[in-house]
C-alpha cells in the first residue's frame, strides 16, 4: 500500500509540473507564483484544484500499480 501512496503523491506532483489541468493558478498566468514542496508533500500558493482530474490521477495510478 505504501508503493501505491507514493505513486499517487508522485503522480500528483508530475501532473503540477508539466502544467496540467488538476492544479492550477487560481487566476491567470500565475505558475510562478505556485511552489511545489516534494520535501514537506506540498503545492503552496493560490491554486485552483479540480477535484475530478485529481481523482483521475489517482485511480489511474493505482490501476498501474496493481
Amino acid at each position: 500500500m505504501n508503493n501505491i501512496r507514493k505513486a499517487c503523491v508522485e503522480a500528483i506532483f508530475r501532473g503540477f509540473e508539466d502544467k496540467g489541468d488538476a492544479i492550477r493558478p487560481a487566476c491567470g498566468d500565475g505558475w510562478g507564483e505556485i511552489e511545489a514542496r516534494r520535501s514537506l508533500g506540498h503545492i503552496v500558493g493560490y491554486v485552483d484544484l479540480d477535484v475530478p482530474d485529481i481523482v483521475d490521477i489517482v485511480i489511474d495510478t493505482i490501476n498501474k500499480e496493481l
